[in-house]
């Protein structure tokens, strides 16, 4: 059985860290041939191809380029709201022929936004009748264009005159891209995978895609790498005081990002800050800096970019409490890090952060998105060291019940077997 796995980039953002190590785990089972077709490479891994969009080297270079740039002016003109992530993209290409000549058996799509896979080229895709699953990092795929919708709650009748856009007429683009959406899907006829229950239960509401089949299967991640390190190590080695407690925070943009919260988590720290906890820093990964003075007055330490795995792990195995302040997501790679290594985790209950935090078992769980929770969840990690290391023991067996390589690709490989005894 082969498995194409479909996702704009390589190894950039978290859709792209999850399908990468989901096609490692299939690769690891044995049981499965797994592949990873992207639009550009960015590492010489094996079974990853850069995938021609058009039939020529030619075409690729002058055609791509020149409709990725008219797609993004497109996008400019309508004037997307500033913090909001929205993509749209309408026009064709040869991807389909690329798919065809690798011979899967099953093709997974991840995150296909970016001028990668547009609806008309999922039209294509279709008609090489092959069972496809479609796992969704965000919420792109029953929007007209957002990644997140926020408040808005057009995306469960019909996405059209998108608040995030600035102009609509003479074309509106979210209505047009969602009606070519709808086309398509019925054409593909796709298993959509949400990460989590909370995400799926959106799923569900959703008008373009609660017709189709809907399955709740987790992100993955490689519990050799992602293991718990003597703190003593971890802080040698990052350079961090033996003596004091350290509260860690990452993603993405981690300072920038509204969605990732670090507003939210500033304001927990004030509370804390407040209650002389002299002992206590923050860590943060993902920044450099902060773009605002901070209101509390622990110390906090910017590791900037963690750009390999491992280190990463030190990170986590350093910290004696990782936070997840997030307004939103569909599943949180970071709190499964963290888990991994044996971090406790106090986070909001809002995507999959529910479902891997069992409250006051392996973290906290707090209301979303109330700072006074948050700081009060991280007082009670923080406060006792036997809880601590016990919830830490708790976060570790967690992973490695539901989320190791062999757990999770056993639940994918049951399910692509299925699909192709369907056919």
């Amino acid at each position: 059985m082969k498995i194409l796995h479909l996702n704009t980039f390589e190894s950039s953002g978290g859709a792209a860290i999850a399908a990468r190590r989901l096609h490692t785990a299939l690769n690891q089972d044995g049981r499965v041939t797994s592949i990873m077709g992207v639009k550009e490479r960015d590492s010489d891994a094996q079974n990853v191809y850069a995938l021609p969009l058009y039939r020529s080297k030619i075409m690729n270079k002058v055609l791509g380029k020149t409709l990725a740039k008219f797609n993004d002016k497109l996008l400019a003109w309508h004037r997307p709201s500033k913090n909001i992530f929205f993509s749209a993209y309408i026009f064709p290409n040869s991807l389909a022929t690329a798919i065809e000549n690798l011979h899967p058996d099953i093709i997974h799509l991840h995150w296909i936004a970016g001028n990668f896979i547009s609806p008309t080229v999922l039209q294509k895709i279709s008609k090489l009748s092959i069972p496809t699953v479609w796992t969704l990092h965000d919420t792109w795929a029953f929007t007209g264009g957002c990644h997140y919708f926020g408040d808005c709650h057009k995306w469960q009748t019909q996405c059209n005159a998108c608040p995030n856009l600035g102009h609509h007429f003479p074309l509106d683009i979210v209505k047009m891209q969602w009606g070519m959406k709808k086309k398509s899907y019925k054409k593909l006829q796709p298993t959509i995978i949400g990460l989590s229950h909370q995400f799926t239960h959106d799923i569900k509401k959703s008008s373009l895609l609660h017709e189709y089949p809907i399955a709740t299967l987790p992100n993955t991640i490689d519990t050799k790498i992602f293991r718990p390190i003597k703190k003593s190590i971890t802080k040698a080695i990052l350079g961090l005081s033996p003596h004091k407690k350290y509260i860690l925070f990452g993603a993405c943009a981690a300072a920038n990002d509204p969605r990732k919260g670090y507003d939210l988590l500033s304001q927990a720290l004030q509370i804390l800050s407040a209650q002389n906890h002299d002992s206590v820093s923050c860590l943060v990964f993902g920044a450099s800096h902060a773009n605002t003075p901070p209101a509390h007055q622990l110390p906090v330490t910017f590791l900037g970019e963690l750009h390999d795995e491992i280190t990463l792990a030190l990170a986590y195995s350093a910290a004696d409490v990782f936070v997840c302040p997030s307004r939103e997501e569909s599943f949180s790679n970071t709190t499964l890090e963290s888990l991994a290594c044996g971090t406790p985790v106090v986070g909001f209950a809002v995507g999959g952060i529910p479902d891997m935090i069992e409250h006051k078992v392996n973290g906290m769980l707090a209301t979303p998105h109330d700072p006074q929770e948050l700081a009060a969840g991280i007082a009670y990690v923080l406060e006792d060291q036997e809880r601590r290391e016990a919830m830490g023991r708790a976060a570790r067996r967690t992973v490695e019940e539901k989320y190791a390589y062999p757990v999770v690709a056993k639940q994918y490989i049951e399910l692509y077997q299925q699909l192709l005894n369907r056919k």
